[in-house]
């Protein structure tokens, strides 16, 4: 076995573990205001014969890793059979994301531990009442919540804790944090608004500035600092990471991202019809950078590298091109673009005197080294 040397190496391993997807309803007994999903959910609960089926389809994938979500998957009235299921299937380890909910009804949390479910992620936003349910849109869920995550710490879960940072909660994070890990929780992925369903309906309530809010984000990112605790960024722009690189989420997750949105790609490569999420949303969005290189790429028929930076002159990188043609696959082209394109700036660049020409670094030396490779300081002009 590799023995894995720091943080960093075991995020990326976990990162690149091959997991299984399933959604079992559209359907959830919360109201967030950031709800991404929120356009989808019909109130509909999936038979169990589609469910078998996509269990089938991620085992045949290579996948041992399942993680079935909804909407609420503990809405599912046959949630645990269904566990039981992926078991029987296959699967060695079986996640759940959940707000927790129903867990606080004891019998329920039990019946899903004989049933060999293994891990649950709980989606808890604040550990102050009135901001929780504000986010939730739910009277009376805070306690609910907080009952379900006592009750499956008891039960012994694999217990991680999601975050999305926004307006209402970001100046209490790091003490929202320090709350559930006096609760004994030691995972936390935070998660960084995305501009789609109630949380593009509700920008104004939620979205900010993270440059402006880059001190009561570093509070909590310095938490990191302790060995015992992992900390994830999902979709969090690495700009707003610095002196906090190894947070940094692994460049492979964008796959994710990717093939959430695949059949919108698809249109737009086929039949030349423009991203439906495209425009406004454009300067919000943790994608931005990938649909505009692709953009560009379907317009002018081929893609080149980007450039080492002018403060990094001794980094040479190898050029390579990325043509467009009848055969094109999107992930392909993703991972031309995470290894040729997906470079990123420090906040310092502003200052630098070659910003306007200079692309940044690429996003692998800025997680393995630091922003501090950019020799800034001797730009000046």
């Amino acid at each position: 076995m590799v023995k894995l040397k720091n943080k960093l190496e075991i995020k990326d391993t976990t990162a690149q573990q091959k997991k299984h997807w399933v959604r079992l309803t559209r359907v959830c007994n919360n109201n967030c205001l950031f709800c991404l999903d929120s356009e989808n959910q019909n109130g509909a609960i999936f038979s169990l014969k589609e469910i078998e089926a996509d269990l089938k389809k991620g085992l045949a994938l290579g996948a041992r890793r399942v993680v079935l979500s909804g909407g609420d998957p503990t809405l599912h009235p046959q949630l645990p059979f269904i566990i039981k299921k992926a078991k029987k299937f296959g699967y060695k380890h079986i996640q759940i994301i959940t707000n927790g909910r129903m867990l606080a009804y004891g019998e329920f949390a039990r019946e899903l531990k004989s049933a060999g479910l293994d891990e649950i992620t709980f989606s808890l936003h604040s550990h102050i009442e009135a901001d929780f349910e504000k986010l939730t849109g739910i009277k009376g869920s805070y306690k609910q919540a907080l009952k379900g995550l006592i009750n499956a710490r008891h039960l012994g879960f694999i217990i991680s804790v999601d975050i999305v940072i926004n307006k209402i909660n970001y100046k209490k994070f790091k003490e929202t944090m320090l709350f559930f890990i006096a609760l004994g929780i030691s995972e936390f992925d935070l998660l960084y608004l995305v501009p789609f369903g109630n949380a593009w309906r509700n920008k104004k309530k939620l979205f900010f500035s993270p440059l402006k809010a880059k001190k009561y984000l570093d509070q909590a990112f310095a938490l990191s600092a302790n060995k015992d605790l992992y900390i994830w960024t999902n979709r969090l722009p690495a700009v707003y990471l610095e002196n906090y690189e190894h947070l940094i989420q692994n460049p492979v997750k964008l796959n994710d991202d990717i093939r959430g949105m695949e059949k919108s790609l698809k249109n737009y490569i086929i039949n030349n019809i423009i991203m439906d999420c495209f425009g406004e949303r454009c300067n919000y969005c943790f994608r931005q950078n990938f649909c505009l290189d692709l953009i560009k790429l379907k317009k002018e028929g081929v893609l080149k590298s980007k450039t080492a930076p002018a403060c990094l002159k001794q980094k040479k990188l190898k050029i390579e091109s990325f043509k467009f043609d009848k055969q094109f696959d999107v992930f392909k082209f993703l991972g031309f673009y995470i290894n040729n394109r997906y470079f990123v700036k420090s906040i310092k660049c502003a200052g630098c005197s070659h910003d306007g020409k200079c692309e940044g670094a690429w996003i692998e030396d800025i997680r393995k080294k630091g922003f501090k490779i950019l020799n800034i300081k001797n730009n000046h002009g």
